[in-house]
Parts: C-alpha cells; structure tokens; sequence
C-alpha cells in the first residue's frame, strides 16, 4: 500500500482527487445513475457500452475530495470490465486501489460503488425497453 500523506490521503489517492480521470458528461452515453448518498453527496456515472463491456465510464460529484477521488477510481475501475464485474464492484476494491483516504470519507467509497450499480442496472432497463 502507498504511503499516506499527511492529510491521510495516499499520494495515488490524492491524485485521483486532484486530477480526476473521467469527470463530466461524455456526449453519448448508453448508461445513466444519480444517487444522493446519507451525508448529502450526490455522485452521477455515465457508462458506454460496447459488447457487454465497460468502453468508457464517466462521472461527477459534488462531493469532497474523497468523493472524487472514489468516483474517479470507480470509473478508471469499471473500463474495459463486464456490465457483470462492473455492477458488482466493491467500496472496499475502490478503497484498496486508491491505497487509503481520510477514514471520514472512506463511505463516499460506497457511494460510487452503489451509483456505478444503478447505472449497469440502468443500462439492463434500456435493454429491456429497446432504448440503447
């Protein structure tokens, strides 16, 4: 595991906090979820979708800096994994690849694993209508 540093982010975490991967709305999307977790966080993911497979994942918070780093790692995470690996991503696969944040902010882990969740489901539920 990295280092922490003073602030109790690792510096890979710290990283993904200051230079997240992947944040804002992609163009075109097949994917969609928005949840407001219990601390009043609400993280957003959006998922292309090619062949059964993560093609790109993207996401926003407004959230703090160990919201976004947990978003950006989920979505850095999910690429090139099936809708399956995807959707049953942990906060705790989040949290040991970021290699450590505040434990205050280790739920926003939880949050980004739930919203990545709702958008492989989202995805299920245009595949049923026929909207993808």
């Amino acid at each position: 595991m990295e280092g922490k540093t003073q602030n109790g982010f690792s510096s890979l975490a710290l990283e993904h906090a200051e230079r997240p991967r992947n944040r804002g709305i992609p163009e075109a999307f097949d994917a969609h979820a928005r949840i407001t977790g219990p601390c009043g966080d609400t993280m957003e993911f959006w998922l292309v979708i090619r062949d059964g497979v993560v093609h790109s994942a993207w996401f926003d918070t407004d959230g703090c800096r160990s919201s976004i780093a947990c978003g950006s790692m989920a979505a850095f995470l999910a690429e090139d994994e099936s809708l399956e690996e995807c959707g049953a991503m942990s906060p705790r696969e989040i949290l040991r690849a970021l290699g450590g944040i505040p434990a205050q902010g280790e739920h926003c882990a939880l949050l980004a694993a739930n919203t990545l969740r709702a958008a492989c489901k989202d995805y299920a539920a245009r595949t049923a209508r026929g909207n993808t």
